[in-house]
């Protein structure tokens, strides 16, 4: 025992240790990614609270406001009826959320352990879809939801288009697959069905995955401008990125509200985001180990 403990030093002493200064690289050129990633938000931030002395635009730039005030925020949540587009942006993100998640854990249940028939055919040209960009389907979908089904100018026009995600049922079908078959068959030998195999086996196994699903369809819900703008016409309907195209007619030389107006769009998810972001890398992490 003296012999190994008198060994043990000497044989860490010898195993090579990489030096700090050869991951500077590294260390450079993430930091300079943070930064460039960063400094777009910071600006805007730094912008909304500038005083009304406060240069927007000035050589060299101003970036720390000199009299930093709220003002700004205070008086586009007077002028707009944020509360009312933050309300309908929660309601279209949650129901998005919800439908698109469960559908499309529905349909990746059977892609990944159910045997069928153009199982493998059917998945593959559900990736196919996701090669056709989201904007050559409006022409389309406007006429659908205008003279078909009539459901244009209604909060539900931004949730059904988006119930279906291609993305998410490849996401969550990974990560079904990962799920021991044992685990099924042992369900089954208990006397349970298949949704209830899905519902109380799979999806508590897999929430990572499903976290991560919820994530990504929220910030595209939350985010979404260009189909709002086709569907609403209802100014009571506008969701937020629709409700803050209104700042750039209301105040369109004062940068500093339309800023404030933007922040107050970027903080809800940011801080959404912050809280669910171990479960959307172990999601991502799950999806590319199946």
């Amino acid at each position: 025992m003296r012999i190994l403990t008198e060994q043990l030093p000497a044989s860490r002493a010898g195993r090579p240790r990489t030096p700090w200064v050869s991951h500077l690289f590294w260390y450079a050129l993430l930091g300079l990614a943070s930064l460039v990633t960063v400094l777009p938000f910071l600006w805007l931030l730094m912008t909304s609270l500038k005083g009304p002395t406060d240069a927007v635009f000035s050589l060299p730039p101003q970036f720390i406001p000199r009299d930093p005030t709220l003002n700004n925020f205070v008086k586009v949540w007077q002028q707009l009826a944020i509360w009312r587009f933050f309300l309908n942006s929660l309601f279209v993100a949650a129901l998005t959320v919800t439908l698109n998640v469960a559908v499309s854990a529905l349909a990746a249940y059977p892609l990944a352990k159910m045997r069928f028939a153009l199982r493998e055919p059917i998945f593959y040209l559900l990736l196919a879809t996701l090669i056709v960009p989201a904007e050559l389907t409006y022409i389309p979908g406007y006429i659908l939801a205008v003279q078909v089904f009539q459901y244009h100018d209604t909060l539900w026009a931004l949730i059904f288009p988006n119930v279906f995600s291609a993305f998410n049922i490849f996401l969550l079908r990974q990560a079904f697959q990962s799920v021991p078959n044992d685990l099924i068959d042992a369900a089954r030998i208990d006397g349970a069905n298949e949704l209830r195999i899905w519902w109380q086996v799979l999806l508590p196994t897999i929430r990572p995955a499903v976290a991560t699903a919820a994530v990504f369809t929220a910030v595209t819900s939350w985010n979404a401008l260009l189909w709002p703008s086709l569907m609403l016409r209802n100014r009571d309907l506008y969701t937020l990125p629709v409700g803050l195209t209104a700042l750039r007619g209301m105040f369109t030389a004062d940068f500093r509200l339309i800023s404030a107006g933007a922040i107050m769009v970027i903080i809800p998810i940011l801080v959404a985001f912050v809280f669910a972001q171990r479960y959307f890398v172990s999601g991502l992490t799950g999806a590319v180990k199946g």
